[in-house]
């Protein structure tokens, strides 16, 4: 009994290591890999990118136009790249922040990672 149970696990492992070995590793270019997206963790300390952020947010803040949803998007800051993620209610939201972002921080780049949802 033992030695049947022995031989059918190795026969399970033998032909998961072949599954494995067939699978097509080669990636896929449209996806983004998770250490390619900025995470509010990824918000660096340097005093120049925190003061970015800050008057990003105040524009934002300081904008009638804008909803609550909009003006609490996701503001990440690291050398001189800007990535603003979140949901906004409108592409006419969605290009305000863009020209905020674009009128606060002229010599960043400015990466959009803005949803329009309804």
């Amino acid at each position: 009994m033992k030695v049947w149970l022995l031989v059918l696990v190795v026969a399970v492992l033998a032909a998961l290591d072949v599954v494995v070995a067939k699978q097509d590793i080669t990636p896929n270019p449209r996806v983004v890999s998770q250490a390619d997206q900025r995470t509010v963790g990824d918000q660096s300390n340097r005093p120049a990118d925190v003061l970015t952020t800050k008057r990003i947010r105040n524009e934002l803040m300081n904008d009638e136009a804008l909803s609550m949803k909009a003006k609490n998007i996701k503001i990440i800051t690291v050398n001189n790249g800007v990535t603003l993620k979140g949901n906004v209610n409108s592409a006419d939201e969605r290009e305000r922040i863009l020209k905020h972002a674009y009128i606060t921080a002229p010599k960043h780049k400015i990466y959009n990672q803005l949803s329009v949802i309804r």
